[in-house]
């Protein structure tokens, strides 16, 4: 019916407005992705963790699984009048949960229970239950995370975490069921900042 309404109008030109779809193939996505950042490329630094007479050699080898952190600006709801309307008036920061290989002599498992005891005095202490000061435990030490090129190697961008200090550390199994495999544990680190670096 249209085509012969339209009929009456010669004059009427009539565009065809219809989107052709593009052919799909791998070959067109990896060009349309391009180059991608791997989780698997990362470089993980503990930095200024000397003061229990302690440190964890080669910690970028021990640890086999880290997280860039992420952030959170806070809001408070203003009803003053109108609908809701949300306002910031802080920034907090997500705590960052590490997975360490242990060596043989578990010196990674024993520097983090001796960072945990030295914050709270733990019950065989004669201090027990004592907290140290945030100076003591925590300023100066700093979390570095590296995302990495996969071409190159080299740091495509940096988180620093500042004032690091750990707050919880996982169970580790120990079982006759594991044999072709290595201990572990997770430990949660909190901080005060972080700052983020793009190269």
């Amino acid at each position: 019916m249209a085509a012969t309404a339209l009929a009456n109008y010669p004059d009427v030109i009539v565009k065809d407005t219809r989107v052709a779809k593009p052919s799909f193939s791998i070959s067109a996505l990896r060009s349309a992705v391009g180059v991608i950042a791997r989780p698997n490329m990362f470089n993980c630094v503990l930095t200024g963790a000397q003061v229990f007479n302690n440190k964890i050699p080669n910690f970028s080898y021990r640890c086999e699984k880290a997280e860039f952190p992420g952030r959170t600006i806070a809001t408070t709801d203003d009803t003053f009048a109108g609908p809701t309307m949300k306002l910031p008036y802080d920034m907090t920061y997500n705590d960052i949960t590490l997975s360490v290989i242990c060596s043989e002599d578990m010196k990674e498992r024993t520097f983090f229970e001796t960072w945990m005891d030295y914050i709270v005095k733990p019950a065989t202490s004669p201090d027990a239950g004592t907290i140290a000061y945030h100076s003591d435990y925590a300023r100066g030490l700093k979390l570095e995370i590296d995302q990495l090129s996969s071409a190159t190697g080299n740091a495509i961008c940096t988180y620093m975490c500042y004032d690091v200090y750990p707050i919880a550390i996982t169970p580790m199994n120990a079982t006759w069921d594991e044999v072709n495999t290595y201990q572990r544990f997770g430990v949660t680190l909190t901080y005060r900042y972080h700052t983020f670096e793009k190269y």
